[in-house]
Order: structure tokens, then sequence, then C-alpha cells
């Protein structure tokens, strides 16, 4: 009942997560109500019920009948299984593991804005990455104790993200990219971070695959809305692969023969 409740709970923060990946840097305040984008119609409670009322409205407005998009449910499913299956990892049983489980679950808040963003605009807002990595610095601080390798892990990452970033000038990889490595370095240590970044390139990878595909296909059909130049986010692979490590609890020494 736990984790069906804060599945429940983090669906609903995941639907105002929603609000501010799309709002942020719009020039739309977060606290005004929210509204169909089709017609502007004033949105009532019972249409924003997370997932309930995208599956119940058939993904269309009730107003228009404009198609609702995807991201909405996905953002709030994503979040939801956050709030449980981090919980189910770290199974916080005192006042200071509920802290460091809830200083987790603010930081991966912080990381679903930066998603929705980046696949938005192709671009990870420096308001949103530095508060993540001053809230990833306070994990090592006073949650766990971090050796030595543990504190490099995350210059580590940034060097080696700022890395392809100077390399290529750019074009494979965004500075920002960098600068959400040193969180994710921060956040998990070296143990579990370096699986976690080994998963962003598989994500990533297989994210390469299916957009090759759907370029394809937009070809087939006419669409010219994709190309082969079109830039593909990698920040979300970055945490979806740290979410991943973190749940699994994914530790390389553990599978290193050292």
């Amino acid at each position: 009942m736990t984790l069906v409740i804060l599945f429940v709970l983090g669906s609903i923060v995941g639907s105002f997560l929603n609000v501010v990946g799309i709002r942020w840097d719009s020039g739309r305040t977060i606290g005004g109500r929210s509204s169909c984008p089709s017609c502007g119609k004033t949105l009532s409670w019972l249409e924003l019920v997370p997932i309930v009322s995208f599956l119940v409205l058939r993904a269309q407005c009730l107003g228009c009948k404009a198609k609702i998009s995807w991201q909405y449910p996905i953002v709030e499913i994503w979040t939801g299984l956050i709030f449980s299956s981090i919980f189910y990892a770290i199974g916080p049983d005192s006042l200071i593991s509920i802290l460091y489980y809830s200083l987790v679950i603010l930081i991966f808040c912080i990381y679903v804005v930066i998603t929705i963003y980046d696949f938005k605009y192709k671009i990870i807002p420096d308001e949103l990455v530095y508060s993540a990595i001053f809230l990833s610095l306070l994990v090592p601080l006073f949650f766990v104790n971090y050796t030595l390798v543990d504190w490099l892990s995350g210059p580590i990452f940034f060097s080696f993200f700022a890395s392809i970033w100077l390399l290529s000038r750019g074009r494979a990889m965004g500075f920002g990219d960098a600068k959400l490595g040193l969180s994710v370095g921060l956040l998990l240590g070296a143990s579990v971070g370096f699986p976690a970044i080994i998963f962003s390139f598989w994500i990533g990878a297989l994210g390469s695959l299916i957009y090759i595909f759907l370029i394809k296909i937009s070809f087939i059909k006419g669409d010219k809305g994709l190309t082969m130049k079109s830039e593909v986010p990698f920040a979300p692979a970055i945490i979806l692969g740290a979410w991943l490590a973190l749940v699994f609890q994914v530790n390389i020494f553990n599978v290193l023969p050292i």
C-alpha cells in the first residue's frame, strides 16, 4: 500500500512537473490555471486527474477534440514510478533515511523537468542543473559516506562529457550534459554512478535507432519535420540511466573482478 500511495502521489507531482517543464522560460507563470493549448479552454479538475483523465477523455480535449500529447501521462506514470521505486530501493526506516529519500526525490523531480525541457528545446536551463548539482552535493555531505573515488566521480563525469562537447564543438553533446553528469556523480558516487553512465549510452544508442526509424517513417509519409540534422537530446538518457542504476542498485565493484 505504501508503494501504491507513493505512486499516486508521484503521478500528482508529475502532473505539476509537466506544467513546470512546459512553462519554464515561456513567459507564463507556473501558478496559472491549466488550459487547452489548442482552443485555450480552461480545464476543470475532472480534466486534470493524472493518468485517469487522459484515458477517460481518450487523449482528446473535451472542448475542441484536439489531441492531447502523450507527454502528460508518460511523465505522470514515470514520476509515480520514481517515487515508489526509489522508496523500495532505499527502504527508508529512520528519520535520516527518510530525509535522504526526500532529497533524492527532490533531485529527480528537477531531473524530470530537465527531461521535459531538453526534449522540447534541446537545452538544459542553468537554474535547474545548478540546483540539481547543489542538492546532489548534500548527499555526500550529510547522508552517505563517500570515498575519494566517490567524490571524484562527479568531476570525472563532468570532464568526460565536457571533453566530448569540446572535441565535437558542441555537435555530439551539449555542455549542459556535462553539468548534469557532475550532479549524477555527486548523487550516486562511483560504484553506482559509473553503471548509470554506461546505461545512459545504451539508452542513447537505443533512442538513436528509434530516431532513425522515425526519420524513415517521416520520409515515407513526406513529413519534413525530422531530418538527420535534427538534434537528439542526451540528458533524458543520462537521467534514465541514473534512475535505473539507483533503483536496481547496480554496483560496478560487485561486477568487476577486482
